[in-house]
């Protein structure tokens, strides 16, 4: 049985943003096991026209209750899935009314499948976690470094945050507790990289950055400039508050190969295991120190956690998932 999907995104389809990266893997995974998908975010959703077999809201907050609406207009069923912020919160009265009238939900990881189910007590015996997988970056050389970029010299060190620009990212303590590490290492670069969010984080955060020569903003990115930034680094630091599963950006990098730390939550406990994650600026520090001074024992880690990646991680696996729980929820509701 083959369905006919729509994926509904709370960002522009072609965003460099998470779910979007996110929607066009599992079109592309769900296309390989021959379902038809479309990809449309919420402003373009009254200009669908056509019968979907399910309809996918990625976002329990800023996509779910107009998939709801939509799908009360022209008939059908919906599924949620949540993708990270959107379990932040106490959510208000549609959203709740939104998931509860989904057919099913999906978490990307364990620990937001708990919090999903704390935060709405109508997804608890509807829920399905389904790890995301890593889409592999583009191959790329040094030509396709982006053009803000600074000048690397072979000693340089260059440590990545590419998880964007907003305050549930934690970038500015990042920023904060790289200072000391820039003070023993004067090879140290530091470059964030990702979608910025804009407000008032924003703007303290590049008031910030400015006063330090050493960290840079590198904007979006396309995949291929971030395939050579993330060739050129030496580790990837996530020290976000929240996560709604493990992260595309650190999937990404370690399917590269690269070293990668985490703060202390549970999609980075995951992912990365206890031992790469920091509860505090100090561990951050060490972490991130060790990694740069013993490059035998990072290696020996990157590769382990390489091989999480390719096996629990793996696209084949992912679309599997989504294709078994689609055609289950399908035919039961008819």
């Amino acid at each position: 049985m083959k369905l006919n999907l729509l994926i509904v995104l709370p960002c522009a389809v072609n965003a460099a943003r998470g779910n979007a990266t996110t929607a066009q893997r599992l079109s592309e995974g769900l296309k390989s096991r021959k379902h038809q998908v479309a990809i449309v975010d919420v402003d373009g959703l009254d200009n669908v026209d056509g019968k979907y077999d399910l309809v996918i809201a990625c976002h329990a907050v800023d996509a779910a209750p107009q998939v709801q609406a939509w799908c009360a207009t022209n008939g059908g069923q919906y599924l949620v899935l949540f993708t990270g912020t959107d379990l932040n919160g106490k959510p208000t009265d549609s959203v709740t009314a939104a998931v509860a009238g989904a057919e099913h939900c999906v978490s990307l990881g364990s620990g937001p499948g708990r919090r999903a189910k704390d935060l709405f007590e109508c997804a608890r015996g509807k829920t399905t976690i389904i790890p995301q997988a890593a889409l592999a970056l583009p191959r790329s050389t040094k030509s396709d470094l982006p053009e803000g970029m600074p000048k690397l010299s072979s000693e340089s060190e260059l440590v990545l945050v590419p998880n964007g620009i907003r305050a549930i990212k934690n970038v500015s303590e990042t920023l904060y507790e790289m200072k000391a590490l820039a003070a023993e290492r004067p090879q140290l670069v530091l470059c964030f990289a990702g979608h910025d969010f804009g407000g008032k984080y924003s703007d303290e955060f590049h008031a910030e950055l400015a006063k330090h020569n050493w960290a840079h903003y590198l904007g979006d990115l396309s995949r291929l400039e971030l395939s050579a930034v993330v060739n050129a680094s030496k580790i990837a630091i996530s020290s976000s508050h929240s996560e709604g599963g493990a992260p595309n950006s650190l999937l990404e990098c370690i399917a590269a190969g690269r070293p990668a730390v985490g703060s202390d939550i549970a999609p980075h406990r995951e992912l990365l295991d206890k031992e790469n994650c920091f509860r505090f600026g100090k561990e951050m520090r060490r972490l991130v120190r060790s990694t740069l001074d013993d490059p035998q024992a990072t290696m020996l880690t990157t590769r382990k956690l390489e091989e999480k990646v390719r096996f629990k991680h793996g696209l084949s696996a992912e679309s599997l998932a989504w294709d078994r729980l689609l055609l289950t929820i399908t035919k039961g509701a008819n």
